[in-house]
């Protein structure tokens, strides 16, 4: 007898592209009693196929696994566009916070060396009403104008 057509079903079924049909005349083939030697081999594959497709859980399954389990509902988490969008508002404050401080320090750290900022005006303990610029960098009293003025 010739066994092309199994032989054809097995390599089809091994490149997994047989039909529900044809996976079942291989089980039936491979049921008999009599196959051919070079056959055997296959014949112990479909025949745990045939015993596994025959084993169904009964209808109480699933409810003495949910028992075990304790739980018998999942709920699903809804995520809001807010939330979801979270992170990203999070990271956009942290750069702007970033700028702004950064440009805060740079002001405040490297401008360039004009008189204005590094003197500063202080009182005169003897003269309330009178005002003595003051060095920032040597904390040393400047004389005012009026004396730096040549005199005639």
């Amino acid at each position: 007898m010739d066994y092309k057509y199994i032989e054809q079903l097995i390599n089809r079924y091994l490149d997994a592209e047989t039909s529900v049909e044809e996976e079942q005349i291989l089980r039936q083939f491979f049921a008999q009693a009599e196959v051919p030697e070079h056959l055997r081999p296959w014949q112990t594959v479909f025949a745990e196929q045939a015993l596994l497709s025959e084993a169904h859980l009964d209808e109480s399954f699933d409810e003495r696994i949910l028992a075990l389990v304790g739980e018998t509902h999942v709920h699903a988490k809804r995520i809001t566009l807010r939330r979801r969008l979270s992170p990203l508002f999070t990271a956009a404050a942290a750069i702007a916070l970033a700028i702004v401080v950064g440009s805060a320090l740079e002001q405040s750290l490297y401008t360039g060396g004009d008189a204005a900022s590094e003197q500063v005006a202080v009182q005169d303990e003897l003269d309330p009403n009178e005002t003595v610029p003051l060095d920032i960098r040597s904390a040393e009293l400047i004389e005012p104008v009026d004396t730096l003025a040549p005199k005639n």
